[in-house]
């Protein structure tokens, strides 16, 4: 895979149209996209190793099944009073602060689901610019387009 330029990474926030349009968050300067899938651990009998049968004098092994899946991104950048951050501030201030949101990972694809918009943080330095952080975490499933 080739090199991909960290600003070609794109995180997008759904209008809540009946024809859904995404407006791209472009004052994030830094992104992260984490993909998790956490392990179910079988028990058998206070034990969570299970014995090879055909060579029980082997090595024991853990025995683990799918899990919950889950998205999380974050992001950290400079405020410039955008419509997507407008849009942004109407999804956490409102009752219920989910919205479709759009991944864009160049070389990768794009994720699409509903996320859950966890937490906004606002930063101000004595000489620097107004800055935006923000979580999200998904709410379902997520989608996977592959990037052609």
């Amino acid at each position: 895979m080739a090199k991909k330029k960290g600003r070609l990474m794109l995180i997008k926030i759904g209008d809540g149209a009946q024809t859904e349009q995404f407006l791209t968050l472009c004052s994030l300067t830094s992104k992260s996209f984490r993909l998790n899938d956490f392990e179910v651990r079988l028990h058998r009998v206070r034990n969570c190793s299970v014995c090879d049968c055909d060579n029980p004098t082997g090595a024991l092994w853990t025995e683990v099944l799918n899990g919950i899946k889950r998205a999380s991104l974050s992001g950290n950048g400079l405020i410039e009073e955008s419509t997507a951050e407008a849009r942004l501030m109407a999804i956490k201030m409102s009752d219920e602060p989910f919205a479709n949101t759009q991944v864009i990972v160049p070389g990768v694809g794009t994720f699409v689901g509903r996320f859950h918009y966890a937490s906004v943080e606002f930063t101000g330095e004595q000489e620097g610019g107004q800055g935006i952080g923000l979580t999200l975490n998904s709410s379902g499933a997520v989608t996977f387009t592959e990037e052609a």
